[in-house]
């Protein structure tokens, strides 16, 4: 995977997949939806995705949810839906090429985020700062490899995005 600015000096990002990432990508992409559209409401990675808005507060955070969960679901849907597009893209070169405005690529870091935080619920990474559970079984190998790579590219997007001069 490469990342870097767009040519001709506009915003945004160029990316450059080989094939079997551009499918993980929208396999991973298909995957999130799946949690949106299918989760059970007791599921962990659908309140990672939709937490609570008043954690103590039973009734208001009902109220909330029934007037903005809609929304946020199809926003979270919609991004999934655009990776899924843009990674439909094949070549004869074995390589995907995705062009991205600023607003595309942070709708890929949205969609980016929501498959962390679905795939740190199912290897068990409470927190930012902890390393997934190496106690998990060998099927959660593959789970965890898709976070740490969704978080390479997730980095390498926002230091195109935002870089910083120190």
């Amino acid at each position: 995977m490469i990342v870097a600015g767009r040519g001709g000096g506009g915003e945004g990002v160029r990316l450059v997949l080989e094939t079997e990432e551009a499918m993980l990508l929208s396999e991973l992409a298909d995957q999130v939806d799946s949690v949106l559209l299918l989760g059970e409401p007791d599921d962990p990675a659908l309140g990672r995705l939709l937490p609570s808005a008043y954690p103590d507060d039973v009734e208001a955070s009902a109220e909330y949810a029934r007037y903005t969960r809609e929304s946020l679901v199809d926003g979270k849907r919609q991004a999934a839906q655009r990776v899924r597009d843009a990674t439909a893209a094949r070549s004869d070169s074995g390589l995907v090429e995705i062009e991205l405005d600023q607003s595309e690529a942070w709708g890929w870091l949205t969609f980016l985020t929501d498959l962390r935080l679905i795939l740190a619920e199912r290897v068990g990474v409470e927190d930012v700062d902890d390393e997934p559970d190496v106690d998990a079984e060998t099927r959660d190998d593959y789970l965890r490899a898709a976070y740490e790579w969704a978080g390479f590219v997730q980095g390498s997007m926002l230091e195109v995005l935002d870089p910083t001069d120190g």
